[in-house]
């Protein structure tokens, strides 16, 4: 099951199996019972291998021991049991159906048998999408369990009656759903999943369990879980060759479960069975430095717990850590939980509660870049009778009811992992399909429109240099929603590259800010309320110096007029921060203006405009000595004023940086 990728179920499922196999025959080394009435020495013999080959999790083994004890007794009704456990725990849900038909026609069948036939044809319809038939006999297997059955597989038939009739409902609707296999670049013969994206769609990092030819391989496990990343390449948009992450995120153990940043810099992975670890699995945090990643650090107890805790996914602003935890204090087995980053450090985390948990398992929390968007799997909520994905929105009054993603999406296998693009329509998932290269696959498809995110979202890329130099400058970046004041993004540049990339909500209007130390700010502006477009920039910072030039790209004023507009104030703010770090600068501030118009109007109104930003500044506290205001009119254009795009670079206000004290 894909739960079982940094899960507890598989683990729970064998331990359970194990302890029902050891209880039936009663076997302590040393001291072997007799066999069963009615079983030969031999075929006993045989079921007692096959029982510590299933503990030994060789459970390919055990089966083909289990055909030949079946062979000698076919009526072995502990044999036939521990044969349909095995199926169901390898998936192999039509072989169970038919060891469950076996049981029931048994002449003495048990009532504890009864109640294991019908578990395993339940789960051999419900694979095979015949809901009919699987309600009737999970309505049988609810009364026949009680009493005979553990309590967690009696809750677990309940809520597989339920499934069958939710998933025969979804049947009748199909959506849209049209996967591509992401190809050998990706892919492997082995298992890939758990994807995680940029926020440019650009670079791709997912868990794998291929062989490496350093590294030998655990006979009873198989290779260890390791992280990868593949890069589209711009130009054709076909994906690269995966990579293995290098150390010290790659090491010799299992890394697994990762969420990368929007922007790739940062890294949440989950790390198991670690000697620092405070429980089962632990959520790790690594940070590239340049082009070197961190050592991975516990996030610790503020976070994690003495139980597991795993599948992280961070809010795009950084200020939210989603994961999964069987920790207690739950609604379930597994809940989603979160951490909130205040004052330097993540917070207490808290229970999501309902409707996203249940009393089942809630695991893979996905939260798209809007913010209010969250993807997750459950095996409670209505769905097709597995792990199934669900979506639910971030209202004023909480969260929505979740909704199924849809059949053939959900199918009544597991889907558990899922991750988005910033647009919200291009999103990635891991299946077992026909047409793969052997396991489970990376595939894309086109989110339908009615589960994508409340609000989509572009992305910007950049590069922040010396003006002069063109070298790389790790700056501090930051963008403000103009209208709250609020900022929304705040981050450092790659200190090797310069480079930074972060996602933008639509449908608001932000100003961008990059600074570094010794130069002057750069500011940008992006108006996603009439644009969708994704933005890719070259930011160059100019060195405080005589005859700097700073460009204020957010200050704003109304058509014909000289009175500044709210949204303003956000660059202004930059701008007298500026000035009170470098008291030794004076100013001056230039009004420029299209050529529309005759050119003394136009003088004119650029020199009302400057002296209406030398009032706002004077007016928060700067020295009117420093600033002199002086309007250009048209005279100085940058770009041509015979279109439209170079009248709006035209009409513009800048800072000259003319005397220093």
């Amino acid at each position: 099951m894909r739960v079982n990728r940094w899960g507890q179920e598989s683990l729970c499922k064998m331990t359970c199996l194990l302890a029902v196999a050891t209880a039936v025959v009663g076997y302590k080394a040393g001291a072997q019972p007799p066999p069963p009435k009615g079983v030969s020495k031999r075929a006993y013999d045989l079921y007692l291998q096959a029982v510590r080959l299933a503990q030994a999790r060789q459970e390919e083994r055990a089966l083909l021991v289990l055909e030949e004890v079946l062979k000698a007794e076919p009526a072995y009704e502990e044999a036939l049991l521990l044969q349909g456990k095995l199926q169901v725990s390898r998936q192999a849900y039509r072989e169970a159906k038919e060891t469950g038909r076996r049981l029931l026609s048994l002449r003495n069948a048990s009532a504890k048998g009864t109640a294991w036939a019908l578990y395993f044809m339940g789960k051999g319809y419900m694979s095979e999408m015949a809901y009919d038939s699987a309600e009737a006999v999970w309505r049988r297997f609810v009364l026949a369990a009680v009493g005979h059955l553990p309590r967690s597989l009696q809750d677990e038939g309940a809520i597989l009656l339920s499934q069958s009739q939710s998933a025969a409902e979804l049947v009748k609707r199909p959506i849209p759903f049209h996967p591509r296999n992401l190809g050998a670049a990706v892919n492997s013969p082995a298992e890939e999943y758990l994807p995680s994206l940029t926020a440019d769609g650009r670079r791709l990092y997912f868990t794998s369990r291929r062989r490496k030819p350093d590294q030998p391989v655990n006979p009873l496990t198989g290779p260890d879980e390791d992280l990868y990343w593949s890069e589209r390449d711009p130009e054709t948009g076909a994906w690269l060759p995966a990579q293995r992450m290098p150390t010290p995120i790659s090491s010799h153990k299992n890394e697994g479960a990762a969420f990368f940043s929007s922007d790739g810099q940062w890294a949440f992975i989950t790390l198991c069975d670690r000697a620092e670890g405070l429980g089962s699995c632990d959520l790790y945090f690594s940070e590239l430095k340049g082009l070197m990643w961190s050592e991975p650090r516990n996030l610790g107890p503020e976070v994690n717990s003495p139980h597991w805790d795993s599948h992280p996914s961070l809010t795009h602003d950084r200020k939210r850590l989603y994961f999964a935890s069987g920790r207690p204090g739950g609604m379930g087995g597994v809940d989603i939980w979160y951490s909130e980053w205040k004052e330097g450090r993540w917070q207490k985390p808290i229970n999501l509660g309902p409707p996203i948990n249940t009393p089942g398992d809630e695991y893979s929390p996905m939260i798209a870049a809007d913010g209010r968007t969250l993807y997750f799997a459950s095996n409670y909520h209505p769905g097709m009778g597995g792990q199934d994905i669900f979506v639910s929105y971030l209202t004023d009054t909480g969260w929505t009811q979740p909704k199924n993603l849809g059949y053939p999406l959900n199918t009544p296998a597991d889907e558990q992992t899922l991750c988005l693009d910033a647009r919200g329509h291009l999103a990635y998932i891991a299946l077992v399909r026909p047409e793969g290269f052997g396991k489970e696959d990376i595939y894309e498809f086109e989110l339908w429109e009615g589960v994508r995110p409340q609000l989509g979202a572009t992305y910007v890329r950049g590069r922040v240099v010396d003006a002069a130099t063109q070298r790389p400058v790790a700056a501090q970046v930051a963008v403000i929603d103009l209208e709250r004041r609020d900022t929304i993004r705040a981050l450092r540049c790659n200190e090797a590259t310069g480079e930074f990339l972060l996602s933008l909500p639509l449908g608001r209007r932000y100003g961008l800010f990059a600074e570094a130390k010794g130069y002057l700010y750069y500011s940008g502006h992006f108006d996603l309320v009439r644009s969708d477009s994704a933005y890719e920039l070259l930011v160059p910072l100019e060195r405080l110096q005589q005859g700097a030039r700073l460009t204020l790209r957010n200050v704003f004023f109304d058509f014909d007029k000289a009175e500044l507009k709210p949204e303003s104030e956000a660059e202004l703010l930059e701008v007298v921060r500026l000035l009170r770090m470098n008291p030794q600068w004076r100013v001056e501030i230039e009004g420029h203006t299209d050529s529309i118009g005759s050119a003394g109007y136009n003088q004119a109104l650029s020199q009302r405009r400057a002296e209406a930003v030398r009032a706002y500044l004077i007016q928060q506290g700067i020295s009117p000595e420093r600033l002199t205001a002086r309007g250009y009119g048209s005279s100085k254009p940058i770009a041509d004023n015979r279109t439209e795009a170079g009248r709006a670079l035209n009409r513009r206000t800048e800072l000259l940086f003319v005397q220093g004290k």
